[in-house]
């Protein structure tokens, strides 16, 4: 049975942290220098500063750099409303949340669209989810340096390096076919007619039935028309249930991770219930316990969770968590045993 290393790092060394594990895990050396390598990141909501600070994401960028490697800052399109449903909005939360240039070295960018429509399909091994459905730009990405929050989520038990993955890196269609089991409709009642959802449908699937906007079956659930209408018309059915999602994720994870390159760090600070797409901060549940990182994302997440699941279990008692951890090692992703290594 194989045996994966968790480096660890204490909270009051996180920042150091960062370039400490980048190094100790010898990440750098098996990548080509003089590539881009992607640095995955929350930007976090308008009206929560909960997210990872700007300091972490420049400590990766530094050491990339060290190695001759080109760091970008990599995100894609929320599927809900808020500003980070867009794409030039998004960008301007993420500089009014120290995300700039200066602050982290590396530039940003949106892998998927203005509205989230560009996407490419990767096609898999799986009933649940036959083709997942990413982020266009992550074509261009083979490194990607895997900053997660972990944090408590209402839906999954906890978020952390895998939902990062799969969420934060799906395009709109894909974060919808990992939410819902539905593509989305059109409330009649709130339709003001406007035809703003008919004209930006690149699948031509919206058109008027009696005056009243309605989506047909040519839609491929790519969730643009979401951004576009203004009068909150547009319903997305939000009834897959806690476990689907999980297996949902661990599938898109699968996807990701296929052909790159990646190391991976749960940042254990700021610990809150929910993720940090809530649009309100949220007092931290437990004191902060510092960073873990490793190659193997499944062993990396399991060491977070080992050492927060008493309270994590406690605010949500009626999820099982732990069958992201056992679906995903048992799809290949990763090992759920590991030794700890105390940086």
């Amino acid at each position: 049975m194989s045996t994966a290393v968790v480096y660890s790092v204490p909270a009051e060394r996180a920042r150091e942290g960062v370039g400490a594990i980048l190094e100790a895990s010898g990440y750098f050396k098996r990548l080509r220098p003089k590539k881009r390598i992607g640095i995955k990141v929350h930007f976090g909501e308008h009206g929560n500063d909960n997210h990872i600070r700007p300091e972490f994401v420049r400590a990766a960028a530094v050491a990339a750099s060290y190695y001759n490697l080109q760091p970008v800052v990599i995100e894609t399109t929320a599927l809900y409303r808020g500003r980070r449903q867009e794409a030039t909005e998004h960008l301007k939360l993420a500089r009014e949340h120290g995300f700039t240039m200066a602050n982290v070295l590396a530039p940003l960018e949106i892998l998927d669209g203005r509205r989230g429509e560009k996407s490419y399909d990767v096609p898999l091994d799986s009933e649940l989810v036959p083709v997942a459905h990413l982020a266009h730009g992550l074509r261009r990405i083979r490194y990607i340096i895997n900053l997660a929050h972990f944090k408590g989520h209402f839906v999954a038990g906890f978020g952390g390096v895998i939902k990062n993955l799969a969420m934060g890196l799906a395009a709109k269609a894909g974060k919808l076919a990992m939410h819902s089991t539905s593509k989305p409709s059109i409330d009649s009642e709130k339709c003001a007619s406007c035809g703003d959802c008919v004209d930006y449908c690149p699948n031509h699937a919206i058109n008027y039935v009696q005056y009243v906007a309605k989506i047909g079956r040519s839609c491929t659930g790519c969730g643009g028309c979401l951004t576009i209408c203004k009068q909150n018309a547009i319903r997305i059915n939000w009834d897959a249930a806690s476990e689907t999602v999980q297996l949902k994720m661990i599938e898109y994870a699968g996807a990701v991770l296929s052909g790159r390159e990646l190391i991976h760090l749960n940042f254990c600070l700021n610990i809150t219930p929910n993720c940090d797409c809530y649009p309100q901060n949220e007092k931290p549940i437990v004191p902060d316990v510092g960073l873990f990182g490793s190659l193997d994302p499944v062993a990396c997440e399991q060491a977070a969770w080992d050492r927060l699941a008493p309270k994590l279990k406690e605010l949500y008692p009626h999820l099982r968590p732990e069958l992201l951890l056992e679906t995903a090692a048992r799809r290949g992703l990763g090992t759920r045993h590991y030794r700890l290594v105390q940086l």
